[in-house]
């Protein structure tokens, strides 16, 4: 059974990777240099974490918890559509995370990596958690009230995706700019979808 210490320095090693991530480009990121930023040894991080694979899930888990919470009032009060543009926004103030997120989601397709559970277990909760967002907004009037929330959370998400991936890849896009000009255009369908 892990004791306290054990955990803590868990936890440590983890936040020495989110500084490990921000300094260096994901594939330059490995044992040595996590152990630097913990000011551990890499066999102290080898015995925390024996499987890097979840060592970098541990990261992950760690941002996007931290996002999910600092955001939740905006999801609450405003609903999904300011909540997705509000984690574009804090995407643009740490782009490292962003793209070590960009950069693991292929791994979720392949069966045999070691998280590959974990990726789609986040991946389906991230997608649920919109449409229920969603479905709030209609029941509150902030959106229309014939709109499938399960296509508007596919759209929503897809958007999210990839417009980052965009604006890792071209230099010319407006990130924030041109998500409010698709939701404006989704919106438009979604009320559409009334008259049908």
């Amino acid at each position: 059974m892990p004791t306290t210490a054990d955990s803590d320095l868990r936890a440590s090693i983890v936040s020495a990777g989110v500084f490990a991530y921000r300094a260096a480009d994901f594939h330059q990121v490995g044992p040595a240099e996590v152990a630097v930023h913990a000011g551990i040894a890499i066999a102290d991080l080898e015995r925390a974490f024996p499987v890097w694979e979840l060592f970098v899930v541990a990261v992950m888990d760690r941002w996007n918890a931290a996002q999910r919470v600092a955001l939740r009032s905006v999801a609450e009060q405003d609903g999904a559509v300011a909540y997705v543009r509000a984690r574009l926004e804090t995407g643009l103030g740490d782009p490292a995370l962003v793209r070590l997120r960009l950069a693991l989601l292929s791994a979720a397709s392949n069966p045999a990596h070691a998280a590959a559970g974990w990726f789609r277990a986040q991946y389906t909760r991230s997608f649920e958690d919109l449409a229920l967002t969603l479905t709030r907004d209609v029941i509150a009037g902030r959106e229309a009230p014939g709109t499938s929330v399960r296509h508007g959370a596919e759209q929503l998400l897809a958007l999210y995706e990839g417009l980052q991936l965009q604006s890792i890849l071209r230099d010319d896009v407006d990130l924030l700019a041109g998500f409010d000009r698709a939701v404006t255009r989704m919106r438009v369908g979604w009320d559409a979808v009334l008259l049908d």
